[in-house]
């Protein structure tokens, strides 16, 4: 209904459709229900030059929920199950996410008793995580979450065997809930009460709307990028990017979610993951500034961490770009360089989560390259990173910033959180000079260093 949409597409077909239509200005929306495979499209898929290719990623519609927060010990996979009654074919499914992940359907099985449902299969790491269900039809009634990685496992109605290492139990009246969920005592209930959803507006609608998603499930080196993007002024705002290989074994075809020669693109509010070459490459775009080479913010980037290459954001060929207040986690480098004459970035209020996997995952990198004048090893030219926070403590090759070689005209590092106490923060090879750190942070209880310090190796 937005008068600035030019374009509603839901299917691979309707969005060929529309990029070979689209001109500059235009704008592309990406239905939030989208599944958009684009395996094996032949030459790959171009957004041409001004077009905007959205999709309403965040948008908020139904406040009803109930939060709960749970730990796991060991990674693995986890079933979810629900103890539900649903009375009727109307009443019987919520929403449910993990950890703000993709929002899922969650259906019930119909009928006046409570019976054990089972929602599905998520990939979980150590740790805190939170899980979340939302109204989505009324009357649905929840007892209890039993979370197990035992994937064979088949609750008891009478809940007799919820206890020991590979359970955990949720009542589900201990979570944060918001109306119209609401908490219903019940002496049969297990903890003596349950939520329950009651009628009114808003029901069926996605509580947060995760975003259209492209995918891209090819290994084929023909076709190495989901979206290629095809002139100057291109935006990618609001959408789930997703590749194929979220995990740190190598590969040999590597793969990019957005690949940019092209100036002043722009990337925000998206979540890109399962790039196992890069979420998004910039290759010679630089400009008069890092804004002008490309503008990446306020994305979710994560599992980009293939072993060897792995990278959240790649500049390269002499390109540079605005890197900002972005989240990444489980990437073996957030934001790398090739190194070459050109090469730079400009880093400011990213969080660096505490997941590092990889091997040697440091999270901001720039490479080194032979100086075209033959008195040493360049790495790129003008590095700035301000204002960040890195949270990963371990393993020691998670320092935060490696620079790997001299920039031509410097790597200026200051005003940065580093929980990482193993060693130095920044540790630069092939040289020992280009680098300013001043006035950062360092370990979890902030102690404050008004220069340094570096490692060189």
């Amino acid at each position: 209904m937005d008068s600035r949409i030019d374009y509603t597409v839901a299917t691979t077909d309707e969005l060929l459709t529309a990029l070979s239509s689209a001109e500059s200005g235009d704008v592309i929306y990406v239905d939030e229900m989208a599944r958009i495979d684009l395996t094996d499209i032949p030459g790959g898929v171009t957004v041409p030059e001004g077009v905007t290719l959205a999709g309403n990623r965040g948008e908020r519609k139904t406040a009803g929920s109930a939060i709960y927060s749970f730990e796991i010990e060991e990674p693995g996979d986890y079933v979810v199950w629900g103890l539900a009654s649903a009375s009727h074919e109307e009443s019987d499914s919520f929403w449910i996410s993990v950890d703000g992940k993709e929002t899922r359907q969650w259906d019930l099985e119909a009928g006046s008793d409570w019976r054990w449902n089972r929602e599905g299969v998520h990939r979980l790491s150590s740790g805190q995580h939170t899980l979340a269900t939302h109204w989505r039809e009324e009357d649905s009634k929840l007892d209890g979450i039993l979370i197990t990685d035992d994937t064979d496992y088949l609750p008891d109605v009478a809940m007799e065997e919820r206890s020991g290492r590979r359970y955990t139990w949720i009542e589900a009246e201990s979570g944060t809930i918001s109306p119209p969920m609401e908490t219903t005592p019940d002496s049969v209930a297990s903890g003596g009460a349950y939520v329950s959803v009651p009628d009114g507006p808003g029901k069926g609608e996605f509580p947060i709307s995760p975003g259209g998603r492209l995918s891209l499930a090819s290994t084929d080196p023909d076709y190495p990028a989901g979206l290629i993007i095809g002139g100057e002024n291109v935006r990618i705002a609001g959408l789930r990017i997703e590749g194929p290989d979220k995990d740190t074994d190598w590969v040999d075809e590597k793969l990019i979610g957005i690949y940019c020669p092209y100036q002043n693109l722009e990337v925000d509010n998206c979540e890109l993951l399962g790039w196992n070459g890069a979420a998004v490459t910039m290759a010679g775009t630089g400009g008069s500034d890092m804004k002008t080479g490309g503008y990446i913010h306020h994305n979710y980037i994560h599992h980009c961490q293939m072993d060897g290459y792995g990278y959240g954001i790649a500049v390269s060929a002499g390109g540079v770009a605005l890197i900002e207040a972005n989240y990444f986690d489980y990437c073996r480098h957030a934001i790398a360089g090739t190194g070459v004459a050109g090469d730079g970035y400009e880093a400011r209020y990213n969080i660096c989560g505490p997941h590092a996997f990889a091997t040697s995952p440091h999270p901001f990198d720039m490479h080194g390259r032979p100086d075209p004048d033959g008195s040493g090893t360049i790495a790129g030219d003008t590095i700035r990173i301000h204002h960040n926070t890195f949270l990963a403590t371990q393993p020691l090759g998670a320092y935060p910033i490696a620079i790997r070689g001299v920039p031509r005209d410097g790597a200026y590092i200051d005003h940065n959180w580093f929980y990482y106490t193993q060693a130095e923060p920044v540790w630069q090879t092939d040289g020992r000079s280009g680098i300013t750190m001043t006035d950062n942070l360092i370990g979890p209880e902030q102690n404050f260093h008004e220069e340094g310090p570096i490692r060189y190796i």
